[in-house]
C-alpha cells in the first residue's frame, strides 16, 4: 500500500524527534526501511484542513490526533479541544494543521485504540469535597507552580476566580518569588476579590496577611495536607502543566511571559471548561 504524503510527514517528524524507527514503523504498519527513507526527505509543506462537517475522520485528522497524543501526551478531552482550536504557537511544529473539527471523545479514542495508544494507568479514587463561590470575585484561589528546565528552577504564580474559573494571572519567575513580588502581580490586575485562598507557604504569612488586610481582602488558608481545599487552582495548574509546562523541553522558546499570556487568553476564551460547562470569559464577563 502506498504511503500518503501526510503519513510520510508524520513518520519523518517522529523520527526527527528521536523516536525509534522500529517503533514508528510499527505505529504506521510500515517497514523500517520505508520509515528511514522518508525521515531523510524534505517534507515541510503544511496543509490547513477546513472544517469537518460530516464527522468523517480523514487521514489528516487522524495524523493530528496521533501527533497530539505522542508529542503532547494528551488524553481524548484535550485532543478534542485541540482539533477545534489551539494557540498559534502550538502549530509551529505540526506538519498537518487541523482546526474547527468537532469529534466525540469516543471517536478520538477509537483512533487511539486503532494504533494501541489509548488508556492511562488506573488511579485510586479520592474523596473530593466540592464547593464553589456564589459570584465573580467573591473568592480567588492562588498557588505557585515550581518546575525545572535545563537544570534550573522556575516558578509560575497562578491565580483563578473560583466562580468562573477565569485565569487571572500567570506570572513567571526565575527564582522563588517573595511576598512582595506576588502582591505586585496582583496589584497589576487593578481588581480585587472579597477573599483569596492560598496554602500555608512561606510567601503567605504575616506580610501577606498585612497586605490583604490593608486592601480589605480576607485571606483564607487551606487545611494542611489537604490539597482538595484548593482543588480548582490545583486542577488549573495540572492543565497548565500538561498543556504548557511539560512541552517546554520541546519548545524552549515558550518560556516567557509573552507565551504564558497567549496561553492564558486561549484558556479563558477558547478552552471549554467542563466544570462550568462554558468558557471562563463568558462567566467572568458578567462583571
Amino acid at each position: 500500500m502506498q504511503t500518503s504524503i501526510e503519513e510520510r510527514k508524520l513518520m519523518a517528524k517522529f523520527v526527527r524527534n528521536h523516536n525509534p524507527i522500529n517503533v514508528v514503523a510499527e505505529l504506521f504498519g510500515r517497514h523500517r526501511n520505508t520509515v528511514s527513507y522518508w525521515s531523510r526527505q524534505d517534507l515541510r509543506t503544511v496543509r490547513n484542513i477546513p472544517k469537518n462537517t460530516n464527522g468523517k475522520i480523514t487521514i489528516e485528522i487522524e495524523i493530528a490526533i496521533l501527533y497530539m497524543r505522542i508529542m503532547f501526551n494528551w488524553g481524548t478531552a484535550r485532543i478534542q479541544q485541540g482539533l477545534i482550536d489551539l494557540p498559534d504557537m502550538y502549530y509551529e511544529k505540526m506538519e498537518v494543521i487541523v482546526k474547527n473539527v468537532n469529534l466525540s471523545r469516543t471517536s478520538i479514542n477509537n483512533v487511539l485504540k486503532k494504533h494501541r495508544m489509548n488508556g492511562y494507568q488506573k488511579r485510586k479514587n479520592k474523596a473530593w469535597k466540592f464547593f464553589r463561590a456564589k459570584y465573580i470575585n467573591e473568592l480567588w484561589q492562588a498557588d505557585l507552580k515550581e518546575f525545572k528546565l535545563n537544570g534550573r528552577k522556575y516558578y509560575v504564580f497562578v491565580v483563578i476566580d473560583d466562580f468562573s474559573r477565569y485565569l487571572l494571572c500567570l506570572s513567571l519567575f526565575d527564582h522563588c518569588p517573595t511576598t512582595k513580588e506576588l502582591t505586585f502581580s496582583l496589584q497589576k490586575l487593578k481588581i480585587k476579590p472579597k477573599k483569596i485562598l492560598t496554602d500555608n507557604g512561606g510567601q503567605f504569612q504575616e506580610q501577606w496577611k498585612f497586605w490583604c488586610k490593608k486592601r480589605k481582602i480576607e485571606p483564607v488558608f487551606a487545611h494542611p495536607y489537604y490539597p482538595q481545599d484548593k482543588g480548582k487552582v490545583e486542577r488549573t495548574i495540572r492543565n497548565l502543566t500538561e498543556e504548557f509546562i511539560n512541552l517546554l523541553e520541546k519548545f524552549t522558546h515558550w518560556l516567557s511571559e509573552r507565551y504564558l499570556e497567549i496561553y492564558r487568553n486561549w484558556f479563558n476564551k477558547k478552552r471549554y471548561h467542563r466544570g462550568i460547562k462554558d468558557y471562563p470569559e463568558n462567566l467572568y464577563a458578567q462583571l
